[in-house]
């Protein structure tokens, strides 16, 4: 038989028989048949067909199916086509060919080679299997799961890191039958970073590494800053920004040095196969940063947590206030206190409740109280930060006469008003779709010309503190006090986001007003705070919202030396008593025994699944959503934006006892209803998957 048959795919070899079967006189074909399947199988005794997960992401509903000679296991990085283009793949597992029990001849579809095998894979098989589980938990395609996990950076320049040796040969122990330890630890930022240089010296000691994971760039700066003194040789910080040079010389560094490390970095970080890791800490444990926004809509958390177990590591959740569901793992998973819970704000200055007139006219952003506040702190050369929720000039417009609010006729958002261009023209946007209302004069639902503008955005606050604070002016004409913005609109990128905060930082006597986003970057404490609007902060629908207030709210302290002021319709508002008495516990205790009752996380599991379609595609997604999950009982109900890019909006909510969607990494005694994640994972790509969402809506 010609040498050629071993380069072609296998099913090619059965369409050669096919052709010679035409041609061949019966008789002939026997023989024929008998000496081709003879070499056939001769040859197939060293092949084996390979499960491979490609590591790029892409609508892939399952894993791909290749050939090779070679010896191949589990866990083998190769190098596969996919769509005419070379990429990496997992090898998932393999079979030698005659034990494979399917004819190949009725395959739909040509087995393609494995190009190549990689000599041994980097990454360690606790990874990649944490991986897996959490692409079961998520609801996500493993392809997409894995490029999620493991950086960009490493699969594009695989070949150069899979040389490098790894010095730190330490075995993973086998504790099937032990407890891994999850501690918890909630203290203000300077305890905690006192109790981690003690843990870091005695898990040197022990020649243990230690990983801190954290959300953001900037937290990974700043942790190394507090944390590296004395040790700068073994602390190594990573993350995306840094050039593909540098990763790649950092993780040679890290995996050859023999002395026990500190790595601070990002997640997907925790890729780079370190074996002697002993404390994994998930450090700023609340921050929304470590939840994917796009698919598959991962949370870092959870894969972090998970990784842990695999390797017998101990897992610290920390921050200065846990997650509410955090906090609730001392009941429902029995997680120890490092220490007694803090719930106190431990702020040093003053914290004054201002509330607002509600039938004062004309209306006044500021009380006389505040801008008085503020005129003295710039009188003394210090810096103020004033928060708004949204950006624009009104968050929204309503007409006065109906009481309709004016929304995007293409998504049905809520239009927010903004100064545009050079021209500064006041032009009605929506955030969501980006569709610009010029001509709007008139309320849809009435044709009343009475519109008025609600709501305080950065623009808002901007003009009428420059408009305050701006009238003397320097020789050249600019503004004595500098004032500054700092959301979305205005920095675009990091970049000009740093150039504002270097600017603001340069100058005494200044004023930056800004959205959350600001809080990510103010780096050094101001004088004086101001929250805008505290009552603004309740119109995201969500039913974390009151969580997630005192979280922005500590944040907001937690930059502010002086005094923070709180302007509110409502002194009374629960949050709002929490912060202003510094004692956060009773709050705390009070929303859990809230969410108890409610049956709401984290004492039941929510699945979220998520359609957007035309008028007849949404029809149809209700029935396909109430056909497939009827077994679940699902709640089935329109979006809270109706429409989005002029598509419907469809929810479907899955409530269901935790137990029954967990893993044993991360709650014990429990496992994944497999027969749900099936049926979700057999929805077509429109319908997209949330597991534990962050709103329902």
């Amino acid at each position: 038989m010609p040498n050629f048959l071993e380069k072609m795919d296998i099913k090619a070899i059965y369409h050669i028989y096919a052709k010679i079967k035409i041609r061949v006189p019966l008789e002939i074909q026997r023989t024929i048949k008998f000496n081709f399947y003879d070499y056939y199988f001769k040859i197939s005794n060293g092949m084996k067909i390979v499960n491979v997960i490609p590591l790029t992401k892409g609508p892939l509903r399952n894993d791909l199916t290749y050939f090779t000679t070679k010896n191949i296991e589990s866990g083998n990085v190769v190098s596969i086509f996919l769509r005419n283009k070379k990429i990496l793949g997992l090898v998932l597992f393999s079979e030698n060919v005659s034990d494979v029990k399917i004819n190949i001849k009725d395959m739909n579809f040509n087995l393609k080679k494995i190009i190549e095998v990689k000599e041994n894979s980097v990454f360690l098989k606790e990874y990649l299997e944490s991986a897996l589980l959490v692409s079961k938990y998520f609801v996500s395609s493993k392809n997409n799961a894995f490029a999620s996990l493991i950086p960009g950076v490493f699969r594009e320049n695989y070949d150069k890191i899979a040389p490098v040796k790894i010095r730190t040969s330490v075995e993973i122990e086998n504790k099937k039958n032990l407890k891994i330890e999850k501690l918890l630890l909630q203290e203000p930022l300077e305890d905690r970073i006192s109790i981690y240089k003690t843990l870091i010296r005695e898990n040197f000691a022990l020649k243990k590494s230690v990983f801190i994971v954290l959300p953001t760039e900037n937290d990974i700066k700043t942790f190394e800053e507090y944390l590296s003194k004395g040790i700068q040789k073994f602390t190594f910080a990573v993350y995306g920004r840094l050039s593909v040079k540098k990763i790649l010389k950092k993780f040679e560094q890290i995996i050859s040095t023999p002395h026990p490390v500190l790595i601070i970095s990002t997640a997907p970080f925790l890729c780079i196969p370190r074996q002697d890791i002993g404390v994994i800490i998930l450090e700023r444990e609340s921050s929304d940063g470590y939840k994917m926004i796009a698919r598959p809509h991962l949370d870092l958390r959870i894969f972090a947590e998970l990784f842990a177990s695999k390797i017998n590591a101990k897992f610290i959740s920390s921050d200065t206030l846990l997650r509410l569901e955090t906090i609730a793992k001392q009941e429902t998973e029995h997680c120890i206190p490092m220490h007694s819970l803090s719930f106190r704000t431990n702020f040093g200055g003053k914290i004054e409740v201002q509330k607002r007139m509600t039938k004062t006219l004309p209306f006044k952003i500021f009380s006389t109280e505040t801008l008085k506040e503020i005129e003295n702190m710039l009188a003394q050369k210090k810096k103020v930060f004033i928060f708004a929720l949204r950006k624009g000039l009104a968050t929204q417009t309503i007409c006065r006469d109906c009481g309709e609010i004016v929304s995007c006729k293409k998504c049905s958002t809520l239009l927010v008003l903004y100064n545009l261009g050079e021209t500064k023209k006041r032009t009605l946007v929506c955030n969501k779709c980006g569709e610009e209302a010029e001509g709007v004069a008139t309320c849809d639902n009435c044709q009343s010309w009475n519109l008025a503008p609600l709501g305080i955005g950065t623009d808002t606050v901007y003009e009428e503190i420059r408009k305050i604070f701006s009238l003397g002016r320097s020789p050249t004409g600019e503004p004595k006090t500098k004032i500054l913005k700092l959301d979305k609109e205005s920095a675009k990128n990091k970049k000009t986001a740093e150039k504002i905060i270097k600017e603001f930082d340069s100058n005494s006597g200044s004023i930056l007003i800004g959205t959350e986003m600001a809080l990510f970057y103010l780096e050094n404490k101001v004088a004086l705070s101001v929250i805008a609007s505290f009552d603004s902060l309740w119109s995201i629908p969500n039913f974390k919202m009151s969580e997630k207030i005192l979280q922005l709210s500590i944040s907001i302290i937690s930059k502010t030396e002086n005094k923070l002021i709180i302007q509110t319709k409502n002194n009374r508002d629960p949050a709002i008593l929490a912060i202003e008495s510094g004692n956060l516990l009773p709050f705390a205790r009070e929303e859990l025994e809230d969410r108890k009752k409610l049956g709401y996380p984290p004492f039941k599991r929510f699945i979220k699944i998520k359609h957007l379609g035309n008028k007849s595609e949404t029809l149809k997604a209700k029935q396909i959503l109430a056909e497939i999950l009827k077994d679940y009982k699902p709640l089935i109900f329109s979006g809270f934006l109706t429409q989005v890019k002029s598509k419907y909006v469809t929810n479907a909510l899955i409530k269901m006892e935790t137990k029954n969607w967990s893993l044993p990494g991360l709650s014990a005694n429990s496992s994944i209803d497999e027969n749900l994640l099936a049926k979700l994972l057999s929805l077509p790509p429109s319908f997209e998957i949330f597991v534990d969402p962050e709103d329902l809506l």
